[in-house]
């Protein structure tokens, strides 16, 4: 297609490395999606298995597997959160040119958050399916984040794969919080 050149963005030949910055750009947002939609699983199940025996003698939170299941979703949660926010901040301090943590941040919040969503909906059962609770929308929102925005398989592939390959990849960069790629 035909672009006036006061319309272009960047130079001829700029066009993937403007999408990718966009990308990254977008992706601690995403991160902090996930843990919203996670979040409001968890609370839905937590407050299910404090409340609800399901015609049993005690309540659901006080069997071992219900305790090691929020647990988990729990400790999901913390890990993307943390992830989203160093993302975020890491963008920031390189001016938005080290994606490494950027992508790495939407792939594992948008997987976590269909397993997480996923593990509270086994929790609370198959009431979980209905429109009873919140959580099968809830699942409907999350099942979005791995395909939205490049796919996590394309994220893979074209962001974290080709960054991996460079000769000038540093992979202690990014805990250090400088450029992956000098």
């Amino acid at each position: 297609m035909r672009v006036p050149v006061g319309n272009m963005i960047g130079q001829p030949g700029d066009g993937m490395e403007i999408v990718k910055s966009v990308f990254s750009w977008t992706c601690a947002p995403i991160g902090a999606a996930c843990v919203g939609r996670m979040r409001a699983a968890f609370d839905y199940a937590y407050e299910f298995a404090r409340t609800d025996t399901r015609s049993g003698p005690h309540l659901v939170i006080e069997y071992q597997n219900a305790g090691y299941m929020l647990a988990d979703i729990k400790i999901r949660i913390e890990a993307a959160r943390y992830l989203s926010w160093k993302a975020a901040d890491h963008f920031d301090k390189t001016g938005g040119k080290d994606r490494e943590l950027a992508n790495i941040t939407k792939v594992y919040a948008s997987e976590q958050s269909v397993q997480v969503v996923y593990d509270a909906m086994r929790l609370v059962g198959v009431d979980a399916y209905t429109d009873k609770t919140p959580i099968s929308g809830i699942m409907q929102d999350v099942l979005c984040f791995p395909v939205y925005d490049g796919g996590n398989m394309g994220v893979r592939r074209r962001q974290l794969h080709e960054m991996l390959m460079q000769p000038s990849y540093d992979p202690l960069a990014l805990a250090e919080n400088r450029l992956s790629l000098g």
